[in-house]
């Protein structure tokens, strides 16, 4: 009894799910929920003040600020070009970061900081507006609004005390202002010597943290210190009037 018992049951098994397999999918394919709407598109005129102000900070601000202009011919041409451009500013964060991370780690005792894996994703930034000074000097001033929410994958080894820690950067969202120069102005490609950037205003950071495989961002109070600390740094670093300077040309060949 107990054998034919268990063959009945394998049996009912392998009737029963994929019969409920079917019947589930059936449910789901044809019957959908009645209370599901669409949300109601209204011109920003006709919506009360109280969901303005929650739009405000998402509005672009070639909408809110006429010295901004829209720059959508930009957005797309980072979409197409992202695959390359991912690749060469991996090339040229792994050539400018070492001297500058140099710099700053003998202060927290750290030995070094490499990068294990660096690629920005594949979900490129947007500029919601850019605004243009016009100058006497050799120089050419931007102002972009930048947002990115993007899917990095950054693996730094944090070396120190004769330990080895590797911490994952993901999910990173970054809004910012920066104020991007390029002088001085040369006749010679690309036509600029150096680029200064700087920051006209703390940036908004946010992203996930793997620690170990672990994350610890997850740690009640841990991620606010983490997000300030890194807020306080980089503005100290590139707050304007402080500067990243970028060299572009060789100053021996500049003419």
């Amino acid at each position: 009894m107990g054998f034919f018992r268990t063959i009945s049951g394998f049996c009912g098994f392998g009737v029963g799910l994929p019969t409920g397999l079917t019947i589930g999918y059936y449910l789901f394919i044809y019957f959908q929920p009645t209370d599901v709407k669409d949300p109601e598109v209204r011109p920003l005129v006709e919506q009360d003040s109280e969901t303005l102000q929650r739009m405000l900070p998402e509005i672009p601000l070639w909408v809110k600020n006429p010295d901004y202009d829209r720059i959508d011919w930009l957005n797309r041409f980072i979409q197409l070009m992202w695959p390359y451009l991912d690749k060469a500013i991996c090339n040229t964060v792994k050539n400018i970061a070492p001297p500058i991370i140099a710099e700053q780690i003998p202060k927290y005792k750290i030995n070094a900081v490499e990068f294990e894996t660096l690629t920005l994703g594949t979900l490129p930034p947007t500029f919601h507006g850019m605004k243009v000074y016009v100058t006497d000097e050799k120089e050419l001033i931007m102002e972009p609004c930048i947002k990115w929410a993007g899917n990095p994958n950054v693996t730094v080894a944090v070396k120190a005390f004769g330990l080895k820690a590797t911490a994952q950067v993901v999910d990173l969202q970054v809004f910012a202002s920066p104020r991007i120069t390029l002088k001085p102005l040369v006749p010679s490609f690309p036509c600029f010597a150096n680029i200064y950037v700087s920051l006209m205003e703390k940036p908004h950071v946010d992203f996930g943290l793997k620690l170990l495989g672990a994350d610890i961002m997850s740690i009640p109070g841990f991620y606010r210190v983490v997000q300030e600390t890194i807020k306080d740094q980089v503005a100290n670093m590139y707050l304007w009037p402080k500067k990243l300077e970028i060299p572009i040309l060789d100053p021996s060949k500049q003419p």
